[in-house]
């Protein structure tokens, strides 16, 4: 990194220094040329599996605790055991999927890990102070917030302890030219990632059968945060299939997949604005970020193959 502040020669690519996207992933500490073991499938397994226990354990007794120093929030809506587990198991199964990416695409994943799980209980925070402007009980809503903060810890914590990503030895590369679109798309899968559990919690705190309405009453919150990450997912998809017209044929798969899980999911939301359509459109936002993730992550499950026959 001295050497690059100081002028001296190296193989990236101008683009890849000057460039809005290079200048956001090196801040992001996002780099396919440090390469880094993914975790053991075991251990990783192990990991996400005592994290979702120590979540929901966590869940009950926040919930156990609260009631108990409150009195007036027991029967709350959202301390039963179906209400809250749902939402504690997407999470963490979600965070146990985006260990070994984030572990693949940067050589601080440790360091990006944990920012990305600030991010997102930031983001789960936002339903619950939703919940305030609605007039629900304050005390209650606290205690779901400590509940989120808990799951965050936990799940972090047995991620990285319990599963570690071990540094690869480095080795000469020749200068990769679609390494910044290979960086492209792992931001975008990121992205991808954050926008589904976005989703979820909308459909878990919003009615289903609620009337046509561009944005239903006390949903604002909720739908700036939707738009907060779906501008710069639609706008990099756009970006991501205009610079692979002469990459390689999995970077072309890639921006391709990716964009028509983009364009179906941004679909999806279009349509449940009426409420003749919003079961399909539901499924297509479903569908939807499960393809571009799919596709967004392509180039990383490429790279794991290569490692995985490549000799030791």
């Amino acid at each position: 990194m001295a050497e690059l502040e100081q002028g001296a020669p190296d193989t990236v690519s101008n683009e890849d220094r000057s460039g809005v996207t290079g200048r956001v992933l090196r801040l992001a500490r996002i780099d396919l040329s440090e390469r880094h073991r993914h975790p053991l499938p075991g251990p990783l397994v192990a990991a996400t599996a005592s994290a979702l226990a120590g979540s929901l354990l966590l869940d009950a007794l926040f919930v156990l605790i609260g009631t108990d120093l409150f009195p007036s929030t027991r029967g709350y809506v959202h301390f039963r055991f179906g209400d809250y587990a749902g939402l504690t198991v997407i999470g963490v199964l979600a965070a146990g999927a985006a260990w070994p990416v984030v572990a693949l695409v940067s050589p601080a994943p440790r360091w990006l890990f944990l920012r990305l799980a600030v991010v997102v209980t930031v983001v789960l925070w936002i339903p619950d102070l939703v919940l305030l402007v609605g007039h629900q009980p304050a005390r209650a809503v606290t205690v779901l917030m400590a509940m989120h903060l808990a799951v965050a810890v936990v799940t972090y914590n047995c991620l990285v302890r319990m599963a570690p990503a071990t540094a690869r030895p480095t080795t000469s590369q020749d200068h990769d030219p679609d390494r910044p679109v290979r960086q492209l798309a792992a931001a975008l899968a990121a992205l991808v990632g954050v926008e589904f559990v976005l989703g979820v919690v909308t459909l878990a705190s919003l009615p289903t059968g609620r009337p046509t309405a561009w944005v239903p009453p006390g949903a604002v919150p909720v739908y700036a945060a939707h738009a907060l990450v779906g501008l710069p997912l639609a706008a990099g998809a756009g970006l991501l299939v205009a610079r692979v017209r002469r990459s390689s044929r999995i970077l072309h798969l890639t921006a391709w997949i990716g964009g028509v899980g983009v364009v179906a999911a941004g679909a999806g939301g279009m349509l449940t604005v009426s409420h003749p359509l919003r079961l399909v459109g539901i499924g297509l936002m479903l569908l939807g970020p499960v393809v571009a993730g799919f596709g967004y992550l392509l180039p990383v499950l490429d790279r794991m193959s290569e490692d995985d026959a490549s000799p030791p």
